[in-house]
């Protein structure tokens, strides 16, 4: 075996890379469901969704959330209030700021996105056993919390 061949195999070992390769297959087909369902992306539908979990959200705080870079970001915002889907306010303590709420036409659609979701995550899952779901939720739920933890290490002592 070449070492390229031996370097190839062991990339594709590499749990980072597995879960980024099931994160991006999952985003590619949810997307082109919500595309296909409600004319809407899944980037788009997550801005939409934190619009409506915490009414008022800053675009700061909104680019914490979505993990875009804060261009994207700020033309999806653009974009949806275009579209009549989310509302941009002046922030009463900081003029500087923009606050984000969903409008009547955003929220139906959230909730009209919600119920198909469930469907979607439940036939995602449904290879699974519910022992397995939980198993995997408990295992992501550690895995976040230690690399949470490391980065705030990390962060200290550049700090």
């Amino acid at each position: 075996m070449s070492n390229t061949a031996s370097t190839t195999d062991s990339i594709l070992e590499f749990m980072s890379f597995r879960l980024n390769r099931l994160c991006e297959m999952t985003k590619s087909s949810a997307s082109g469901f919500y595309e296909r369902e409600f004319g809407i992306g899944l980037r788009e539908l997550r801005v939409l969704r934190f619009a409506g979990l915490e009414p008022g959200l800053t675009l700061t705080r909104l680019i914490e959330l979505v993990l875009l870079e804060k261009t994207v970001t700020s033309k999806l915002v653009t974009a949806l209030a275009k579209r009549g889907l989310l509302r941009r306010e002046v922030g009463e303590a900081d003029a500087r700021q923009l606050n984000l709420y969903l409008t009547a036409a955003g929220e139906a659609l959230v909730a009209q996105t919600y119920q198909r979701g469930d469907v979607l995550e439940k036939m995602f899952l449904s290879v699974l056993t519910e022992a397995e779901v939980q198993t995997l939720d408990r295992c992501i739920d550690k895995l976040t919390a230690a690399l949470i933890e490391h980065q705030q290490g990390a962060d200290a002592q550049a700090g």
